[in-house]
Formats: C-alpha cells, sequence, structure tokens
C-alpha cells in the first residue's frame, strides 16, 4: 500500500522531533561529564558548593544580573504577551531560559535528582521542548491545581520542600503578602522560584529577587531574539538595581548550536569524552 501524500511531512516532523531530543540528551551528558571534571579538580573529597545563582544561558544578561536567576528565591520572568509559553503557542520566551532551569543546582546523582516543578491549573509544558532543553523527564513534576488560591498554595509547598531544585509557575494576580509568603518558602526550600507573569505586572508591587521584561523580537533566520530589560536585580539583602538600557538576545532551538549555559573552562576536554562516548 502506497503511503498518502501527508505520509512525508509527518515523517519529516517525527525525525526532526527525534533529532531535538537527541540533541538535549547529548547537552545533558556534556552537562554530566563538566560536573564530573570539576569535582575531580576540586578533589574527591571536596564538598560541592552550594550556589545562590543559577546562569541564564545568556553572557550578557548574566553580567547584568550580577551572576544570573537567584536560587532561594523569587523571580520574576513578565512576557509582553499572555503566553510565556513552555515551547507551545505564543512567543515562547520561557524556552530561552529552559536549558539553564533545566540543570540540576548540586552535584552529584543523589543530589541532582530534585524536581523541576510545573504548576497551573489548565497551561502545560510540551514534554518535546523539555527533553530538548536536556531537561531528564523523569525530574519534572506536574500540578495542576483547581485554581488562583490553590496554586499559590502549591507553589508555597513545592518551594518549601526541599525536593524541587525549580519551580515555574506562569501566574497572573497574586496579593503581595502571598507573593512575600513565596519568598520566604523559596529561601526554606532552597528553591528557584521563577514566575511568568503578564508585562502588565512590571508596576505592581513584588518582592522578587530578580525581574526581567522579555519580548520577542523578529528574526529573518531559524535563530530567534528576545528584548529583555532588567527591572531588579537585587544584589545581597539591601540594593536593588536596575537597566535601563535593555538587551537583545538570542538563541536556537538547537541546543548545539551554541555553548550550554555558563559553561566552565575545560568544555573541550569534556567535548572531546562525549565524543568518544558516542563514538564508542
Amino acid at each position: 500500500m502506497r503511503a498518502g501524500p501527508a505520509a512525508a511531512p509527518r515523517s519529516a516532523a517525527r525525525a526532526g522531533l527525534a533529532r531535538r531530543c537527541e540533541l538535549g540528551r547529548l547537552r545533558a551528558k556534556l552537562a554530566e561529564l563538566e560536573r564530573a571534571q570539576h569535582r575531580g579538580a576540586r578533589g574527591p573529597d571536596a564538598a560541592p558548593p552550594r550556589p545562590e545563582m543559577l546562569p541564564t544561558g545568556f553572557p550578557a544578561l548574566d553580567l547584568a544580573l550580577g551572576g544570573g536567576w537567584r536560587i532561594g528565591a523569587l523571580n520574576e520572568l513578565l512576557v509582553a504577551t499572555e503566553s510565556g509559553g513552555c515551547g507551545a503557542g505564543g512567543c515562547g520566551v520561557l524556552e530561552a531560559f529552559l536549558p539553564a532551569l533545566a540543570r540540576p543546582h548540586a552535584e552529584g546523582a543523589a543530589a541532582g535528582a530534585r524536581h523541576l516543578a510545573w504548576i497551573h491549573p489548565t497551561r502545560l509544558p510540551y514534554p518535546p521542548a523539555l527533553a530538548q532543553a536536556g531537561l531528564d523527564l523523569a525530574r519534572l513534576l506536574l500540578v495542576r491545581p483547581a485554581g488562583t488560591r490553590e496554586q499559590a498554595w502549591a507553589i508555597d509547598l513545592a518551594l518549601r520542600s526541599g525536593a524541587c531544585d525549580a519551580v515555574i509557575s506562569p501566574l497572573h494576580h497574586l496579593e503581595d503578602a502571598a507573593l512575600r509568603r513565596l519568598q520566604l518558602a523559596a529561601e526554606e526550600g532552597g528553591a528557584l522560584g521563577l514566575l511568568v507573569r503578564p508585562a502588565g505586572f512590571a508596576r505592581s508591587p513584588s518582592p522578587a529577587a530578580v525581574r526581567l521584561e522579555a519580548a520577542p523580537l523578529p528574526s529573518p533566520d531559524p535563530r530567534r531574539r528576545l528584548l529583555v530589560r532588567v527591572l531588579r536585580c537585587r544584589a545581597g539583602h539591601d540594593r536593588a538595581a536596575a537597566s535601563p538600557d535593555p538587551l537583545t538576545l538570542e538563541w536556537s532551538r538547537d541546543p548545539l548550536d551554541e555553548p550550554a549555559p555558563a559553561a566552565p573552562a575545560g568544555r573541550a576536554d569534556a567535548a572531546a569524552r562525549l565524543a568518544l562516548a558516542v563514538g564508542a
């Protein structure tokens, strides 16, 4: 039986999806090799450092933020459209930061097994985009609360639990007191809380340590562009900074088009070992 005319495009789409997921797995393997290399450089008995920041994957933005997203704190990504998107429908702003968020904050197999939680009543992430970003889908925790009140409660529990590296939640209105409770929960659990909110909330009060406003820009090639403005970057507990000059960030769907977020020195050695491992 001959395949219909629609069979070829479907087959090409499946092949493309499989390739992007495989690239994500290769990126995760490369990150694992790099972590193992730096553990060896510190010595086998050295305790892994407790990170305070998670690089965003964009050096210019990391420089403006003093290192990246704050761990053990709330962070806000304010998007110019209703959909902060996880690889589906809308501008896909959040998708640009997924490779960084997918990486475990701590080193070692046991410490790296903490979850990445996605909490929203209706909107779900796109699993192939998460796999492409290098996330082990076994770490993904999906929570679908019944409404805004339950959503805030679920975010609080996830942040406070100590079982999550990061908690991501598209969120609209929430009272200032409730946001402050979430900030305290993030501090207690040592998790990175990322709230994706409409840009209209930029003038609303928030205890978030980092607040970014982002909007997609047109791009003539497959690479994508974002216009990002730093609204707040709290360094420590007594200083807040904002950058008046927006940054233009470029990124691609293919995770090997550019270096993984905040790649440490020695990437060439790790890449060579990865090539040997893949060849074997």
